[in-house]
């Protein structure tokens, strides 16, 4: 049981993101809006059909969905998935771009950090 109230945060959380209120999610995924909140509570098993459905509409793969004990690296990367598909089709290579830099500025300053424990370590 405690597996399907996981399942029912990670669509709840994934609807909230694309900023979906539980009638739209159901409306787009083609269930009631009854199933939607049954899900949503972890009070029912979601068929294959209509997991594949929620994931189509919440830009989610069902491995995320489904594969409760990701590594949180998993998880993460399939967040980034996310937050990149539910931009605007226009905007994606924005969001690309500045996600490139802004990863490129964090190896820097980390190397750079690691730099400075070294000689600290040298000078001990």
């Amino acid at each position: 049981m405690e597996m399907l109230k996981e399942l029912g945060r990670r669509i709840q959380k994934a609807r909230k993101v694309k900023k979906l209120t539980q009638q739209e999610l159901a409306d787009l995924s083609h269930v009631s809006l009854k199933h939607v909140q049954s899900c949503e509570r972890g009070e029912k098993n979601p068929s294959f059909e209509v997991l594949r459905a929620f994931g189509k509409v919440l830009n989610l793969s069902l491995d995320s969905l489904m594969n409760l004990d990701l590594p949180e690296d998993e998880q993460s990367a399939n967040d980034m998935r996310q937050l990149y598909l539910s931009c605007p089709p226009a905007a994606r290579k924005a969001l690309l771009n500045s996600a490139r830099a802004l990863a490129d500025e964090l190896k820097e300053m980390t190397q750079a950090d690691e730099c400075d424990q070294d000689k600290k370590a040298e000078e001990k």
